[in-house]
């Protein structure tokens, strides 16, 4: 039988270029719209400009590779910089995702962060979506050039198996929370009633009696 993947990493690469081979950033704006606001002015597409409405609620705080919240708008600003000012040709805009959910937003990072080895890639802008039935993170990330395609695979899969390992400690640490609960509320019971809670006092006393 086979194992039941605890932790899925989709990926999509994203060339940085206008339709004339100069240098542009609409498409990764759309889409980091579309991750903040879940909206397209007209059709999900990453070639048409995306602009959220300015009442609607952000599903998430964007976070840069040191975990400090930053706004929209500096996410953006951030992402055309390192196009126009830097020459980044390529995005890649990543998908992380666990089976049964629970993680931090600091477990996202550390995925990151642990496999920029690999990627070449040390910061980045992340939000996390609490706000569907499966929690899951984006992540935009910036090269100069394109990863190999081994490269790239080799990057996912060590990606997912470091959400598999968290995954499992998560679920390890909410069991024992599940575990450990209806003790703390035996116990807080029995301080509620200290004549059940000290029971052996009382015969202690006779026991202690010279005889």
């Amino acid at each position: 039988m086979a194992k039941r993947r605890l932790a899925i990493v989709r990926g999509e690469r994203i060339a940085n270029k206008s339709a004339k081979g100069k240098p542009a950033y609409a498409r990764m704006k759309g889409l980091m719209n579309y991750i903040a606001y879940g909206r397209y002015e007209d059709h999900p597409s990453f070639a048409l400009r995306a602009i959220p409405d300015q009442e609607a609620k952000q599903r998430g705080l964007w976070l840069d590779h040191t975990g400090k919240t930053t706004s929209h708008e500096e996410a953006l600003r951030w992402a055309k910089d390192k196009v126009h000012q830097y020459g980044y040709e390529y995005t890649y805009q990543l998908l992380l995702s666990t089976r049964y959910g629970g993680l931090v937003t600091e477990d996202f990072n550390h995925v990151l962060q642990q496999s920029s080895d690999l990627s070449g890639v040390r910061e980045w802008r992340m939000m996390v979506h609490e706000d569907t039935g499966n929690q899951h993170a984006h992540a935009i990330l910036l090269r100069r050039e394109k990863l190999s395609n081994a490269r790239y695979k080799e990057w996912q899969q060590q990606m997912q198996a470091e959400l598999e390992q968290l995954q499992a400690e998560r679920r390890q640490e909410r069991q024992l929370e599940t575990d450990i609960a209806p003790a703390l509320e035996a116990g807080q019971a029995l301080e509620a009633a200290p004549e059940l809670a000290r029971p052996e006092q009382a015969q202690r006393q006779g026991w202690e009696m010279e005889l």
